[in-house]
């Protein structure tokens, strides 16, 4: 990384990729194609080529599954890397949204999946008993997450195991409290900043929040839409906040959003876990 950057430069570079996102002529391509080889020829062969990257040809859901989660592993990376260094923390912290779902599967009693242990992030926490992964996601970088939402359990539930509660919240309200947990750890990493700034940084979190909150009651026919309009405006957020810390968060939420999507249309199409190629 490069010391001394500001955020012009850093807007420079988010402009930039913000012209290589998937255009509704790619995205109607993407809808016709009936093949995971095909999807791969069409993103390929277009500006948004970067965002396949890593995806096997022939690898069935759960290889797909890690090849865009690495993605924005790597995004989140580059975006570190042109942020001003004061800034790197918290825009690092952001590669953590990334496995949230999975610390739920690792802290449970039951054994964890199997794709935990094929994700290079994952797989030190992948071990044989509740007690050793917990352990071991107390000792790495999730620590204060997990630490948080065993916090949050036993203030609710004083006698309660936090697998348990895991268990009975699986449905969203756990995630949502590491969400919880996340984003306060993220607001702590933050730099002193303006009242504009952080006016800006809030409006941010908060148009991402309505829609985790709101998402999971959307009817699948508006699913798509749903995405859409969160994406219409977190581009409007990245031009509004130009030269911000938000601009860069805004990019990053924008480039999940197009991943999430083009996750989907590569998963209706990739062969069964276990399955013969």
């Amino acid at each position: 990384m490069i010391s001394g950057l500001t955020f012009d430069y850093a807007h420079a570079r988010v402009a930039a990729r913000l012209a290589q996102r998937p255009d509704e002529r790619l995205w109607a391509q993407l809808r016709s194609s009936r093949s995971v080889p095909a999807l791969l020829e069409a993103v390929r062969a277009s500006s948004a080529a970067s965002t396949v990257s890593g995806v096997p040809v022939a690898g069935d859901a759960d290889a797909i599954e890690l090849a865009f989660r690495q993605q924005m592993r790597t995004r989140i990376v580059e975006v570190a890397g042109w942020s001003p260094s004061t800034w790197r923390p918290a825009v690092l912290h952001a590669r953590h949204l990334v496995d949230l779902p999975a610390v739920l599967h690792l802290l449970a009693d039951e054994p964890p999946p199997r794709w935990t242990a094929a994700d290079p992030v994952l797989s030190p926490y992948a071990l044989p008993t509740p007690a050793q992964r917990r352990a071991a996601l107390a000792d790495g970088p999730l620590a204060a997450l997990v630490a948080a939402a065993e916090q949050s359990t036993e203030a609710r539930h004083p006698v309660e195991p936090i697998a348990r509660a895991m268990r009975r919240l699986r449905a969203g309200g756990t995630l949502h409290r590491l969400l919880a947990a996340w984003e306060a750890e993220w607001r702590r990493l933050w730099p002193p900043l303006d009242d504009e700034q952080r006016s800006a940084l809030g409006g941010l979190a908060e148009l991402v929040r309505a829609h985790l909150l709101r998402f999971p009651s959307v009817p699948v026919d508006e699913a798509t839409g749903a995405r859409q309009a969160l994406g219409t405006r977190l581009a409007t957020a990245v031009r509004r906040s130009a030269c911000q810390p938000a601009a860069l968060f805004a990019y990053l939420a924008l480039f999940a959003v197009d991943l999430e999507r083009l996750r989907g249309e590569f998963l209706l199409r990739a062969r069964p876990v276990g399955g013969s190629a």
